[in-house]
């Protein structure tokens, strides 16, 4: 089972109805009837540059240059770099948000013929 921690609602009301944390509270319940013992980790999951090309609809290497220029922050594993799923997030969303404002303004120029 894999669960996002940071897609689980925070707010103790909402913990019911949330999808992730009835998934998470019906493993413990069923392992704990089973005498079974259940061990929690964490780790940050990562992508590499080839990951993040494919998600981007982009080169590998335009990805290595976005890295090496600090665009996209990747870490080390060993020598190859990784992105960790949030930095690959942020930059999405701002390349998907710069694209939208582009289209907009271009969308208002032709609607209004400014």
């Amino acid at each position: 089972m894999t669960i996002d921690p940071a897609k689980l609602t925070l707010p103790e009301a909402d913990r019911k109805a949330d999808p992730e944390w009835t998934a998470l509270t019906n493993y413990l319940r069923a392992a704990a009837e089973a005498g079974e013992v259940v061990r929690l980790t964490a780790r940050q999951e990562l992508l590499s540059p080839a990951e993040v090309a494919s998600r981007m609809n982009m080169s590998r290497s335009t990805i290595a240059r976005k890295i090496a220029a600090g665009e996209i922050k990747a870490v080390m594993v060993g020598s190859h770099h990784r992105v960790p799923l949030r930095e690959f997030e942020r930059f999405r969303d701002e390349v998907m948000g710069a694209m939208i404002a582009d289209i907009s303004d271009e969308l208002e120029a032709d609607l209004y013929g400014e």
